[in-house]
């Protein structure tokens, strides 16, 4: 939107502060950090909208707008004035209770302002977001939303600042800032250098001659630089494929200064086999297209390696105006070491759960060796006891085998592997508990030679957690069927069974962390096979019905010698 001088009246003016005008249609982010600045922002945001005869909605906490009302008491606005500002509890506007879904609190936007923009008068909305923690893929709910928000106001004309928890993110942060034209802070208020559509005046404020302008451009770089240099996750910022600016964590990160790193290239502290999906993202984010986290590998000084997590957008800095990207680097190893203690506790977790299973599948060949041995200590010799003794002890150590891997340690290493015999050493370890519990697990119908590249350790382990999740949803009788076989390029594993399956209202959270359908579950065990699944390039879906059982889907890309 335009920045209009004093004597335009086209649009009606919008003071938020004393210093500024801005017109109509304005998509504001504000990142407070002052409790009783925020008070005062949002006054001074509804004394200007009531003066002027506006429309104002507040969203925001009850407490809140009960303190900003006695404010406005003070300031002498009358009863009148104070009930015709349209309030609703943020928690309930924004579903916080729930998981977020864009497309309905677009609906409520748009519910809530259409009769304000039928009645042609000027609107202003003042927001404070909330979401329920911990949900996955908020970047991508928080970029849709924003995204059809910032086009429904600039249709309106309506004023509209969004006030963010302070401490999101940094990814999703860059993210939501390609949507507002502004970037506020408690005292500052910034033209934003991520926004999508047509670049702005260079100054916010309404100068008066083009000295003060440069000034007011300049105060904005130092805001935007102090911003950057302060963010807790590393930011590397680059020209043309070469370093121009890395902020403090990111010198953390890479265990060099500054000077050392500026004018190299990123190809030389990236591994070779980061390139291409680096070369990816920036394609993407040059055609004006969304690039999503990506995992890379980093050289560091010592030139050991480091995974890492990163996105980028399109950036000015400085001087640099052509071909200059910003990075957000998040260091995984902490999250790295947490998934694989993940792993190794649902690992011995399950390992436990067997023991009396394949303590009872391995006395069954004991009774037989004893036996036997007892017949060739009498004499016995009309059947072959050495090839029946041979055989029940391979079944032990086969047993015994596939037990060990639960317990061993998670490595990094991948190889090429047949999914199929995979399958069976998990299957013959299952089949223990299944029978048990008077359930078959059928895995006859293998698609032999089918090789993936892959961790052989955290496969198993995904194939164990579905097994077994789909044994324990049997009753009484019934079946768990496995099925293998290729489909353009990759292997398909289906796991089938016929249990009481999983009610349609709750299927959305199946894969969040310590949400389980079993009484005493943690749900860690389906979230840890969906990162595994999709470490190996892979997908897993599944589909359920209640009463009649579940079938999980997982889809993994053949080695390209397989194809």
């Amino acid at each position: 939107m335009a920045i209009v001088n004093p004597e335009n009246i086209l649009n009606p003016k919008v003071a938020f502060t004393k210093n500024i005008n801005i017109t109509n249609g304005t998509h504001i982010l504000y990142l407070p950090s002052d409790p009783e600045k925020y008070i005062e922002n949002v006054t001074s945001f509804i004394s200007s909208g009531l003066t002027l005869g506006q429309a104002v909605v507040i969203i925001d906490q009850r407490e809140t707008f009960e303190r900003i009302v006695q404010r406005l008491s003070h300031k002498g606005f009358s009863q009148e004035q104070i009930d015709s500002i349209i309030f609703i509890e943020n928690d309930e506007f924004y579903q916080s209770s729930e998981i977020m879904d864009a497309n309905s609190l677009l609906d409520n936007f748009s519910d809530l302002l259409e009769p304000l923009v039928n009645s042609g008068v000027p609107i202003r909305v003042w927001g404070k977001i909330t979401w329920l923690p911990g949900q996955c893929c908020l970047m991508e709910k928080l970029h849709k939303y924003e995204g059809a928000a910032d086009d429904f106001i600039d249709k309106t004309k309506c004023l509209t600042v969004c006030a963010y928890d302070p401490n999101i993110s940094s990814t999703v942060l860059m993210e939501i800032m390609r949507h507002h034209q502004y970037i506020m802070s408690d005292t500052e208020l910034a033209v934003s250098g991520f926004y999508k559509r047509e670049k702005l005046a260079p100054s916010i404020a309404m100068e008066e001659n083009l000295e003060s302008s440069i000034s007011r451009l300049k105060d904005i770089q130092k805001l935007f630089t102090a911003f950057i240099e302060e963010m807790p996750d590393s930011v590397f910022i680059t020209s043309k494929d070469v370093i121009v600016h890395i902020n403090k964590s990111g010198l953390k990160l890479m265990g060099q200064e500054l000077i050392e790193l500026v004018g190299k290239s990123i190809w030389e502290i990236t591994e070779i086999s980061s390139h291409n999906l680096i070369k990816d993202t920036f394609n993407k984010i040059k055609s004006g297209k969304t690039a999503l986290p990506t995992e890379i590998k980093l050289i560091k000084l010592d030139q050991l390696t480091v995974d890492i997590e990163f996105v980028s957008f399109p950036f000015i800095f400085e001087d640099y105006l052509n071909d200059t990207v910003i990075t957000i680097v998040r260091d995984l190893r902490e999250r790295k070491e947490s998934e694989k203690l993940a792993i190794r506790n649902e690992k011995l977790g399950i390992a436990g759960e067997l023991a009396a299973s394949i303590a009872h599948e391995i006395r069954n060949p004991l009774t037989a060796i004893k036996g036997f041995l007892k017949l060739a200590k009498e004499g016995f010799s009309k059947i072959d006891i050495y090839s029946i003794l041979d055989s029940e002890i391979d079944r032990i150590e086969t047993i015994a085998s596939e037990l060990l891997v639960l317990g061993k340690p998670v490595s990094e290493k991948k190889i090429r592997s047949d999914i199929s015999e995979l399958l069976k050493s998990v299957c013959t370890l299952m089949s223990s508990q299944a029978n048990m519990r008077g359930i078959h697990v059928d895995y006859t119908n293998l698609e032999p030679s089918l090789f993936i590249h892959c961790n052989e350790e955290q496969i198993k382990q995904v194939f164990i957690n579905l097994i077994k999740n789909g044994i324990e949803a049997i009753e009484s009788t019934g079946s768990v069927d496995i099925l293998v076989y290729a489909q353009n390029n990759h292997a398909v594993i289906k796991i089938i069974d016929n249990g009481k399956g999983i009610p349609a209202h709750i299927q959305h959270k199946l894969g969040e962390p310590f949400y389980s359908t079993k009484e005493k579950g943690t749900g860690l065990g389906i979230m840890v096979c969906y990162r595994i699944i999709e470490q190996h390039n892979g997908t897993m879906e599944f589909s359920s019905k209640e009463g009649e059982g579940t079938t999980f889907i997982i889809k993994l890309p053949l080695s390209i010698s397989s194809l």
